[in-house]
């Protein structure tokens, strides 16, 4: 079996011959890998990035067919720019398993690729890059413990424009961080000690559940009426349990479960009624506009959801410091719901801030009341209105 393959996916206007890409391939080369660049797209420019990308990802396959991706140890993609949308897209499209990524400069929509399960060697950005939110980027990594290098003052290219060795350095520090062949080896080393962990874990407690049987069979009859009893009185815990939860449980939400598009659309619903009525002053438009960013926000924070009767009733979200969102279904309110949720996510943080609709009353009686105090007030360029940024 062969060494390792390298795969360079370049941006639309950085070549697999700029700084990044071109060290990356120096140092994979001396690691023994094969190189594959690909010096385009063989596809039009396009402001349509979905239609770019899946066009490009067609031709790729196409092109990149001759290559049996089974016959190497390690597969690794270096993905720039856009590249950090096709390269995922590729490895989809062609059905490859444990693909390596090198992620830098990635985009809004690289976002979708960022899940559980995908190897993500690193991710380097620059703080002043137009084209991703980094505040949300750090909570993803974050959330996936997925090592990020940030550097100050650069933008798409992570370069300053000013100071050629400060660029320089900068470049050295990103390869040395995330562009190290080693990191490869220590990553699947790390996923193995994980995978090895969980089965531990399974094979201890399918043990402990087959001994725990064996126990019970061996039982007296004797007994066995003690059990029925004790049983009956399990199950009467287990409906009084389930009428507790039914009267409200606040849990996790996970994004990769498969009852998060239903808990989503059901979040979302609170998060719009409730603004379109207890925010009048603001067009309704404008939360109809901002409808799908939420979503996506949501999909990337800690989020905890208030449940009764399996019904969503009230959320709450964070990422990092900042608070999100926190919102209580009408006809709900004034039951604590809210608070419970808010001291659900303080549990979790040290420090918390929130940004306020002035004119949102109820708001901020409640933020008050919870020991909130105001730090700053703005106005909100898209709205006109005037905000207060509260602690805790």
């Amino acid at each position: 079996m062969k060494h390792g393959i390298l795969l360079l996916f370049p941006g639309v206007r950085y070549s697999v011959d700029c700084p990044l890409l071109y060290y990356t391939r120096v140092s994979y080369s001396y690691a023994g890998y094969d190189i594959v660049p690909i010096d385009d797209y063989g596809v039009r420019d396009s402001d349509d990035l979905t239609a770019f990308s899946e066009q490009a990802v067609k031709a790729l396959s196409k092109r990149l067919s001759d290559i049996s991706f089974d016959d190497y140890e390690r597969v690794v993609f270096a993905e720039k720019s856009v590249g950090t949308v096709i390269g995922p897209m590729l490895e989809e499209a062609l059905s490859l398993n444990n693909v390596n990524h090198i992620i830098y400069t990635p985009l809004d929509a690289t976002f979708a690729f960022f899940k559980p399960g995908r190897r993500i060697i690193g991710v380097a950005a620059g703080t002043d890059d137009k084209h991703i939110e980094m505040k949300a980027l750090r909570s993803a990594c974050k959330k996936l413990s997925i090592p990020l290098v940030e550097i100050k003052n650069t933008g798409h290219r992570l370069e300053g424009g000013k100071d050629v060795t400060k660029d320089i350095g900068n470049v050295a520090q990103v390869i040395a961080q995330i562009g190290d062949p080693r990191l490869v080896d220590k990553l699947n080393k790390q996923i193995e000690e994980e995978r090895k962990a969980k089965e531990k874990e399974a094979a201890e407690k399918a043990a402990a559940e087959k001994a725990a049987t064996e126990k019970a069979a061996a039982e007296k009859a004797a007994a066995e009426k003690t059990a029925a009893k004790a049983a009956a009185g399990k199950s009467s815990s287990e409906k009084s349990s389930g009428r507790e939860k039914a009267a409200g449980a606040i849990s996790k939400f996970k994004s990769n479960d498969k009852s998060a598009s239903k808990l989503l659309e059901a979040m979302m619903e609170i998060w719009l009624q409730s603004n379109v009525k207890e925010q009048g002053f603001v067009p309704k438009k404008y939360w109809s506009k901002n409808y799908k960013e939420v979503m996506r926000v949501l999909n990337i924070a800690s989020v905890y959801v208030y449940e009764e009767d399996g019904n969503v009733i009230g959320f709450v979200g964070s990422m990092e410091e900042a608070m999100v969102a926190i919102y209580v279904a009408e006809g709900h309110r004034d039951q604590g719901i809210g608070s419970k949720l808010l001291d659900k996510i303080k549990d979790e943080m040290g420090i918390l801030e929130v940004s306020v609709y002035t004119k949102n009353k109820r708001a901020m009686e409640f933020f008050n009341k919870n020991e909130f105090k105001p730090k700053d007030i703005q106005v909100e360029s898209s709205t006109g209105e005037e905000i207060v940024l509260l602690t805790w």
